[in-house]
């Protein structure tokens, strides 16, 4: 054999001794994702533990005209009483004149008193209504485990994170156990896992084939993604920003598209939440 056949000879065969070694040390696809759920849990779960703002931005394009339309609004999000309040403090990006912000002031003073007064029944319907709210985004960060074929392809720097990097394509045998739950059956992701406590740091999914809603009323369509992005905050892990992309249409006629970005910042712990008991049984 020549010398350059050898030298290709052992190169393909470091390569695959090198592919062996890397499997053989890293965890399963199956491995990581059980324990970043695990680990999202407890990082979803903390979340109600801190107050932070909150900049949405949306844009819109009109059915009719095509013309894009934007709006943006920031908000002080805080927990009050077991469930959270918005605070408007700009819009476009604008602090809010004199005039508006009194009036903001004042009406957050005024949900701190009606939440402090409120009568036990009308406590339990407010908060009721809060851990209906999270148990549907619980359910469906959950369901995101069980409706894709995750599979390990390399790994990835993100900023100064190590990350494991997976592909998830949709399980052809997933039965949604609810209707908002369908989305994912016709979607594809892929998800950025830190490597040290398998934090999310990145995930994108995008739906790749139309799935229809509310007795095929509504349908969403290719076009339709998110992403959501996730950074340290202190010894957990919350969300930063999250964006999405909606292609969708009513009753066959009326189309939707829009684009939304919500960015989360000045995490602080929360100084409104009073109500231990509430806000545990919420977390849990």
């Amino acid at each position: 054999m020549s010398v350059n056949g050898r030298f290709l000879l052992e190169l393909v065969l470091l390569a695959g001794f090198s592919q062996t070694v890397w499997s053989q040390s890293q965890p399963s696809a199956a491995e990581i994702i059980r324990r970043s759920v695990a680990t999202n849990t407890a990082d979803w779960k903390a979340q109600l533990l801190y107050a932070h703002r909150e900049a949405d931005t949306k844009s819109t394009i009109d059915a009719t005209s095509r013309a894009t339309v934007h709006s943006s609004k920031t908000y002080d999000v805080m927990m009050i009483e077991g469930s959270p309040y918005n605070r408007l403090i700009a819009i476009n990006n604008e602090p809010l004149g004199a005039k508006q912000a009194q009036q903001e002031e004042r009406k957050f003073h005024a949900e701190i008193q009606k939440r402090h007064s409120e009568s036990p029944t009308e406590r339990e319907k407010r908060l009721s209504a809060f851990r209906s709210e999270r148990s549907e985004e619980h359910l469906l960060m959950e369901q995101m485990a069980k409706a894709f074929l995750f599979k390990l392809v390399g790994e990835e720097k993100l900023g100064n994170l190590d990350c494991y990097v997976l592909d998830a394509a949709p399980d052809p045998n997933y039965t949604p156990p609810v209707q908002k739950a369908r989305v994912l059956s016709g979607m594809k992701g892929k998800m950025w896992i830190e490597k040290t406590q398998f934090h999310w740091a990145k995930v994108q999914a995008e739906v790749i084939h139309p799935v229809e809603f509310a007795l095929f009323v509504a349908k969403v369509k290719p076009g339709t993604s998110f992403e959501l992005q996730q950074s340290p905050v202190g010894s957990v892990w919350l969300p930063c920003q999250f964006i999405e992309n909606v292609n969708a249409s009513v009753l066959g006629v009326y189309s939707m598209r829009s684009r939304e970005q919500e960015r989360y910042f000045d995490y602080r712990p929360n100084g409104f939440t009073k109500d231990k008991a509430n806000l545990s049984s919420i977390r849990d």
